[in-house]
C-alpha cells in the first residue's frame, strides 16, 4: 500500500516527539482527524463537516490546548490567532494550491514552528499538465484532466530550495509530500524568482527529481533520521555551558 500524507505527518510528529499540530486546509477532515497529537489546530474557511459544539466553545474561550477549529483563511489565522497558539511541532500545508498562497502559507508556518520542527507540504509533485495548472478552472478545461488538481505548489518547493537556510525534500508518494526543516541544504537551486514564476509543467517533467529534491517514499526514515539528528544537535548546543 502506498504511503500517504497521513503516514508522513504522523511519522514526522513521532520523530520530533511533537505534541502540537497545525493543519491548513482541512476540507473533510480525513487527514486532520486521523492524526494523533495532544493539541491539534484545524484551519479552513469552510469545514466540510460539523464542528462539535464543545470545540466551538473552547475556541471562543481562547483555549490553547486540545482540538481546536478555526473557520477562517490561513492568512487571517496567522494574522489574528497563530502567535498565541505557537509554537507547533509540525505544520501541514494543504490549503489553496496556488504558488502564491502555498508559498505564503509555508513562510508563515516557518515562523510558528518550533526549533527542530517540520513543515509538511502536500501536492508538490503533479503527474500531469492538467493537474499542475494554477487554478481549478484552468485544470478542468485542460486536456487530460482527471479530477486531480495539485496547482503550482511545485513552484513553492522550487523557491524554498533556493534558500540557504532550509533543507527541503519531496517524497514521491500521495501527489508529492514535501518536508521543510531548518538547516543547510544538501543541494541548492540557483534560480531567480522571475525564473521560478516562468516555470511550466514541461520544465518540471524534464527535471523533477532535481527541482523538487524528489526522493522515494521508502527514504522517509532516512529523512526523519536527519530531523532527529538536527534536533539533538540543537538541544546539545542549548544545554552547553
Amino acid at each position: 500500500m502506498q504511503m500517504s500524507r497521513i503516514d508522513v505527518v504522523q511519522a514526522t510528529l513521532e520523530a520530533v516527539r511533537g505534541t502540537r499540530y497545525l493543519e491548513l486546509g482541512v476540507k473533510d477532515g480525513d487527514c486532520f482527524h486521523a492524526i494523533e497529537a495532544e493539541t491539534r489546530v484545524a484551519v479552513d474557511p469552510r469545514f466540510a463537516f460539523r464542528v462539535p459544539v464543545p470545540a466551538r466553545l473552547r475556541r471562543l474561550g481562547r483555549a490553547t490546548t486540545g482540538t481546536l477549529y478555526f473557520p477562517t483563511t490561513s492568512d487571517e489565522f496567522f494574522r489574528r490567532f497563530a502567535s498565541r497558539l505557537a509554537p507547533f511541532s509540525v505544520v501541514f500545508v494543504d490549503g489553496l494550491h496556488s504558488y502564491d498562497q502555498s508559498h505564503r502559507d509555508v513562510v508563515h508556518a516557518l515562523d510558528v514552528v518550533e526549533r527542530g520542527g517540520v513543515v509538511v507540504v502536500h501536492d508538490c509533485n503533479p503527474a500531469s499538465a492538467a493537474a499542475a495548472t494554477p487554478t481549478l478552472g484552468e485544470a478542468s478545461a485542460t486536456e487530460g484532466f482527471t479530477g486531480r488538481w495539485n496547482g503550482d505548489v511545485y513552484k513553492t518547493i522550487v523557491r524554498l530550495r533556493t534558500r540557504d537556510d532550509l533543507r527541503v525534500v519531496v517524497l514521491d508518494c500521495d501527489e508529492g509530500v514535501g518536508l521543510v526543516l531548518g538547516g543547510e541544504p544538501e543541494s541548492r537551486l540557483e534560480l531567480t524568482h522571475e525564473q521560478i514564476e516562468q516555470l511550466g509543467y514541461d520544465d518540471l517533467a524534464r527535471d523533477r527529481r532535481r527541482l523538487l529534491g524528489l526522493r522515494p517514499a521508502e527514504e522517509l526514515d532516512d529523512v526523519l533520521d536527519l530531523v532527529r539528528r538536527c534536533r539533538e544537535h540543537r538541544a546539545a548546543l542549548q544545554s552547553a555551558p
